[in-house]
């Protein structure tokens, strides 16, 4: 609970540092998230095919889901959650 605390007062510190150049809480923990994620083999091969790693990066709806609070302890854990992420990622245009 402390760390998540701090890390969002953390973000929003961050965030206004750099406000004029469009960062915000959410580019943060997304960016995060995607750290996370590419300790993950499957996730990091994903991640480093060009088509894939636009679709990750640019598609709302992949966006949306890696922002939800707690999905990537989701998402190592769980297979249903893995593959609904590898799913949304092959399958988003």
């Amino acid at each position: 609970m402390v760390k998540i605390i701090l890390g969002t007062i953390g973000s929003v510190i961050l965030g206004l540092l750099f406000m004029g150049g469009g960062l915000d809480v959410d580019d943060i923990r997304f960016q995060k998230n995607i750290r996370k994620l590419k300790k993950e083999a499957w996730f990091k091969e994903l991640s480093d095919n060009a088509i894939y790693y636009e679709r990750i990066f640019h598609n709302e709806v992949v966006r949306e889901y890696l922002l939800q609070d707690n999905i990537v302890g989701k998402i190592k854990n769980d297979e249903q959650e893995r593959y609904k992420l590898i799913s949304l990622i092959k399958t988003s245009s």
